[in-house]
């Protein structure tokens, strides 16, 4: 376009006040068609699709796509050289470059890889089958082995081989190089259908004698492609005159459509739009000769000018284009509107005022956004623009120019050309409306294909409607016994519609007189173009303006040939389901029945199938991929039926090697004859129906490898039936637990041994005390408890270092295990002190026993280049004279051996009565004991616990306290034991119990965050059946939920009795207790039943968190607690936590939770509360670290009791 003329044009013939002839010059000029290669010669495949393309009995070619592109060839000046080849050879001379065009490509993306396409399809096309007559062909499933014929290598065959994989349809393909040859097959009793294009089977179906099916796939667009990078001109000239011949129903284009009977898109420009731009063009020839005239003539007929200016004032008139002249700031100077309607603000107004002032500020975005580029370039073109006029929005597209320079040195101004494009958009819309359906369609079929149930198939279905069909909600209902419809499936926005929704298939109630009732009753699609005027939708008008719907259709679905639902579809637009989109959505719903009728037929045989196909499928890819062991045994003749391959990581050996042998073969003949015992009795049981598939056995078992190792696993086994044989089966799988036993050791090792001596620690003794106590209560026999402490030993540490020190103790420690029984029981307690059990020993042996470890205490030490000469001081307490368990006697002793120490060291002593003077205080705190609840002098103290990851308060420990009128605090330390001694252990824990709830809902309703507060359980409580029971009643009368409260029980009251602990802590997890194992690690746990135990924390005892900085032992514990936990899936909470060293070796470690001094000592209710409140205040990290250092001050003070 020679667009600078123009600008000058109008410019001059403005400054004469010849503006209307100024605006058509220039509009004149916007509207000149540019060049496009005219004299290209461009060669041309055809091949055989008639009628869109194919060549005449005389060897011509002809068609749709044939006249169309002759048609551009004559207005572009383009020589067109056909040359005939079969689809395949086209698409390679095409690819090779032999070829510059080929019409009738369908586009795909693999096409896209290889082709050039223009953007506007010139044709639109789906794919059908065709039958021969005789051939019964109504559905997709009727092609089972069915011979069809279709074109090699087109688009239409993988279609179809998708469609009907996922139907599992099995048929015979005949390949072949042209649709008429697919046709003759057929024609000639070689094929029984064949598959084409619509086009092609409405043009040729007959000839051959063929009839078209319902089955109808594959909807696609058509277009003239050319080869990678070659002739984008062209396409770009064929996407303009598609565009341009489109937008006119009474083009060639169309002509030539209705001629050959194809199907195009429909027109995008109303007629009286079209006529007026026919006009337009005209008149833009005719003033473009007027301009070029008058430039000729301007100086000497300025009379004959003024009367041109006045005709083309007229004319401008019926230009139904808006005009302005703008400023670079997009300021109104002069405006032309013969359409005032077409303005946001009255013409007189608009002068002076900017485009911003004036227009919606998208809109005006809009304008600025083409102004800014004809700023740069000159001209804009394409800009569109929204106007909220009356009665309707409408769309405009603006071409802007700049103006010519006038040499007066003023602003540049701007001419604006606003042209209305709402039909344009109306029809751009309804051809995307009608692409995304298409696409619907599609999917619509690749769902019934691909679904494997009805359920599945519905909700995709309503999905893809809305996903891809540009609708806003759609839902599927299914008949009930009483003739309502009920939603089964749905999709899309306002799902809350359904809601108590009522849609009946009578017709006398109004629930029933909708789209969806009539569509059931009278079993035919029913459309609703104007939800907001149409009778059928009043019951629930209301409902849909609330969610914005315009247009609904209902489509009756059928089971058996009856109607058992209906599919609703709901579209914003009014008027969105035209004809075409009708058509689409009832076959959509025909497919929809298709699948349903596919489940219906095939729903049986296809769950067994799939069921069968699926169990071998995923047993398979889980037996050839996960480390365990998957094997199936013949429990008859103890041979393997199948083991699975990861056995050679296992054993080291092949599944074949296994198999070869019986499954005893490893085992020792003891061993083979117990596990040949316990599989025929576990079989004799499931025969006889005393065992199911259901009851399992978990064995851990030591097997041997194929190097000669061994390996511990845990098997886990059920016997089964066999569908197919009949045969029981023994099932089971093996799991390598290798780590988790040395774990287990490992922990068993920190847990029960002292790590410097090797010596049982303080619980190991606890549990050899325990056996030796029972043997001695159940014989009547004396047992001795000997305490033991090196004298002076703080001095060889001060003075030779802690590496002498703990030479010296491992030398103590030999020197004391030499000549023991082996019922007797060395311990090492911690530091210097050692404590020995010895059974079945009475005084007298006790007393030789002491004296023969004085004399190996006093022998001379060689440690490197010292000798040191030390000795100890012992004492000894007696059962049953000085007590009846571990703790009294060993107080006993420690008082007889402190009695040594102050006598003269490097002795031994009995526990006295002289040395129970100080148990008269204990006698005084238990009868005080029974006063103190009763007269309030209990009380609860509360310590945070918190998230280790964020700092977070998740809870708190409720601590029990006593404060004697008298005696001041007592340390709970000191009558809890007393409390369980006497019994008053329960009334008092109940007590904290209610105490503890109370203080939860307390906080509660003062609004505090959520915590668990956690109780102490002594294991006088924990043996009662009623504490799941009184836990839960409880927190009822509190007016709590479970889930708030904690309960922490110590290590040796859960291994009491362990097969009831399980059940106990099952019911107790059960009802939403937080549950904890408290100490952990300082008593025995079996790992066997711990893995059992229904418990969410293990607590780290603080004895193992007091030295994590000093003492490595302690670390390792505490490492390999954390671990221990981690595998079982709890989590951990370290106790006692005073220093940031301790914390971050924690953090570092992976525990999870802790508690201590660090954070906070524990606090009346109050106190806790306020502390709290400054804790979730504490959001910067300064104000944070205050808190941690205030809490850590606290610490460091009086810990109180």
């Amino acid at each position: 376009m020679n667009r600078p003329w123009a600008v000058r044009a109008f410019d001059a013939l403005r400054r004469q006040g010849c503006r209307a002839a100024a605006a058509l010059a220039l509009l004149a000029a916007c509207m000149a068609p540019a060049g496009a290669a005219p004299g290209l010669t461009l060669h041309v495949g055809v091949y055989e699709n008639a009628p869109k393309i194919f060549t005449t009995t005389d060897g011509k070619p002809a068609g749709i796509m044939v006249e169309l592109l002759e048609a551009m060839a004559e207005r572009e000046q383009w020589q067109l050289v056909f040359q005939r080849c079969a689809w395949q050879e086209c698409l390679r001379q095409l690819e090779a470059g032999s070829l510059d065009l080929l019409p009738d490509v369908a586009y795909n993306a693999e096409r896209e890889r290889r082709f050039d396409f223009h953007r506007t399809p010139a044709l639109h096309s789906w794919s059908q089958i065709y039958r021969r007559d005789g051939v019964a062909i109504e559905s997709i499933l009727d092609l089972r082995d069915k011979r069809v014929a279709l074109l090699g290598g087109s688009i239409q065959q993988q279609g179809l081989e998708a469609l009907l994989k996922g139907f599992d349809v099995p048929i015979t393909l005949s390949k072949v190089d042209s649709v008429d040859a697919a046709f003759a097959l057929v024609a000639a009793g070689k094929a029984d259908a064949a598959v084409a294009s619509h086009q092609f089977g409405a043009f040729k179906a007959r000839s051959y004698r063929l009839v078209e099916t319902p089955i109808v796939f594959m909807p696609s667009s058509l277009f003239y492609a050319a080869g990678q990078g070659r002739h984008a001109e062209v396409l770009q000239r064929i996407d303009a005159h598609l565009e341009d011949w489109q937008h006119d129903t009474g083009s060639l284009y169309f002509l030539t459509i209705r001629k050959w009977g194809g199907q195009a898109p429909e027109a995008f420009i109303p007629g009286p739009a079209r006529t007026l731009l026919a006009a337009l063009a005209a008149i833009g020839l005719v003033l473009t000769g007027g301009v070029l005239l008058l430039r000729q003539q301007v100086a000497a007929k300025t009379r004959e000018l003024a009367n041109v200016n006045r005709q083309l004032e007229v004319t401008l008139q019926a230009i139904p284009d808006l005009m302005f002249e703008v400023d670079s700031d997009g300021r109104y100077v002069a405006v032309h509107a013969v359409r005032p309607d077409q303005l946001a603000a009255p013409a007189s107004t608009l002068v002076g005022r900017t485009v911003a002032e004036v227009l919606p500020p998208e809109a005006a975005a809009g304008c600025m956004a083409a102004l800014r580029e004809a700023v740069q370039d000159g001209y804009s073109a394409g800009q569109q623009i929204l106007l909220p006029l009356q009665p309707e929005p409408r769309w405009f597209e603006l071409s802007v120019a700049r103006k010519p320079d006038d040499g007066s040195g003023g602003p540049a101004h701007f001419i604006v050309l606003s042209r209305d494009i709402t039909p344009r958009k109306r029809a751009e819309a309804r051809v995307q409306r009608l692409g995304r359906l298409y696409e619907t369609l599609s999917h619509c079929n690749q769902a019934v294909a691909q679904c494997r149930t009805e359920a599945e198939l519905l909700q995709r279905v309503c999905h893809d409607a809305v996903y891809f069909g540009g609708l806003v909600m759609a839902w599927i209902g299914e008949l009930d016994a009483d003739g309502r419809l009920q939603p089964i499936a749905s999709h899309g926005e306002g799902l809350e519609y359904l809601d108590g929704l009522e849609i009946s298939i009578r017709a006398d109630v109004p629930t029933g007189r909708g789209t969806s009732g009539i569509a059931m009753r009278e079993d035919r699609p029913v459309w609703s173009q104007d939800f907001s005027t149409d009778p059928m939708s009043l019951p629930w008008r209301e409902r849909a303006v609330r969610f914005g719907w315009a247009g609904v259709a209902s489509l009756p679905l059928h089971r058996r040939g009856q109607v058992c639902g209906a599919m609703a579809l709901y579209a914003r637009e009014k008027g969105a389901f035209d004809a075409d989109a009708q058509a689409l959505l009832v076959q959509m719903a025909a497919d929809i029945d298709a699948g349903i009728e596919r489940f219906r037929q095939a729903a049986e045989r296809e769950r067994l199938a799939e069921a069968i196909k699926l169990s071998e499928a995923k047993y398979r890819e889980l037996t050839e991929t996960i480390k365990d062991v998957i094997w199936t045994l013949d429990p008859y003749t103890l041979r393997f039926l199948y083991v699975s391959p990861s056995v050679l990581r296992l054993r080291g050996c092949t599944p074949e090697e296994v198999m070869a042998e019986p499954m005893d073969a490893a085992l020792t003949p003891e061993g083979s004859a117990r596990v040949r015992a316990a599989i025929a009795r576990n079989l004799a049981e499931f025969e006889a129906g005393r065992r199911g598939p259901h009851d399992v056995n978990v064995d851990e078992i030591e097997q041997p490898r194929k190097d000669g190792t061994t390996v511990w696993t845990e098997v886990v086994t059920n016997y089964a039936r066999n569908p197919r044989s009949g045969r029981v089966e023994l099932r089971g799988v093996t799991r390598d637990i290798s780590e988790r036993k040395k774990a287990e050791a490992q922990i068993r090792q920190l847990a029960m041994f002292d790590q410097l001596t090797g010596l049982p620690n303080r619980a190991h003794l606890k549990e050899r005390f325990d056996y030796a106590l029972n043997l001695a209560e159940h014989h009547g026999q004396p047992l001795a408890v000997v305490f033991l402490d090196i004298d002076r030993f703080k001095d060889i540490n001060d003075s030779l270092g802690h590496d002498v020190g703990d030479q010296l103790l491992v030398e103590v420690a030999r020197r004391l295990a030499e000549g023991m029984r082996a019922s007797d029981t060395v311990s090492r307690l911690g530091g210097d002190e050692f404590i020995l059990v010895l059974p079945q020993t009475d005084a007298d042996g006790a007393a030789r026993t002491a004296t023969r470890l004085l004399q190996a205490i006093a022998r001379p030490v060689r440690l490197g280049s010292h000798e040191l000469r030390t000795s100890t001081s012992i004492g000894i307490a007696m059962y049953p004279e000085d007590g009846t368990d571990i703790d009294t006697l060993s107080r006993c002793a420690d008082a007889a051996m402190y009695q040594v120490k102050r006598d003269s060291r490097n002795g031994y002593r009995f526990f006295t009565a002289e040395m129970q003077v100080r148990s008269a205080r204990t006698l005084q705190l238990s009868t005080a004991l029974h006063e103190a609840l009763d007269r309030g002098q209990l009380s609860l103290h509360f310590q945070p616990q918190l998230a280790l990851a964020d700092g977070r308060v998740i809870g708190a420990e409720a601590l029990l306290r006593w404060q004697h009128p008298q005696l001041g605090w007592i340390s709970p330390g000191e009558f809890i034991a007393i409390a369980e001694s006497n019994g008053l252990i329960l009334p008092i824990g109940e007590w904290v119990l209610r105490e503890a709830a109370a203080q939860a809902r307390d906080w509660m309703e003062r609004g505090l965050p959520p915590l668990v507060v956690a109780v102490n359980v002594s294991a006088a409580q924990f043996r009662q059946a009623h504490l799941p029971e009184l836990v839960s009643r409880i927190a009822t009368e509190a007016g709590i939920a479970t889930t708030q409260l904690g309960l922490e029980l110590t290590e040796a009251a859960a291994m009491n009795n362990p097969r009831a602990a399980v059940a106990m802590l099952d019911d107790l997890a059960g009802r939403g207790l937080h549950l904890s194992i408290d100490d952990f690690g300082t008593g025995y746990s079996s790992l066997s039943y711990l893995k059992r135990f229904k418990v969410h924390v293990l607590k780290i005892d603080q004895s193992f968190v007091r030295d994590l900085g000093a003492d490595p032992e302690d670390q390792q514990i505490v490492i390999a607690i954390i671990k221990l936990a981690h595998s079982l899936g709890m989590r951990t909470l370290a106790e006692g936590v005073e220093t940031a060293a301790q914390l971050e070796f924690l953090r570092c470690q992976g525990c999870d939770e802790v508690q201590g001094y660090y954070f906070g000592r524990p606090m009346p209710a109050a106190e806790f509360e306020a502390w709290l409140q400054r804790h979730a205040n504490a959001e910067r990290p300064a104000e944070a670290a205050e808190l941690v250092a205030e809490g850590a001050a606290e610490g460091s003070g009086r810990r109180g009791p």
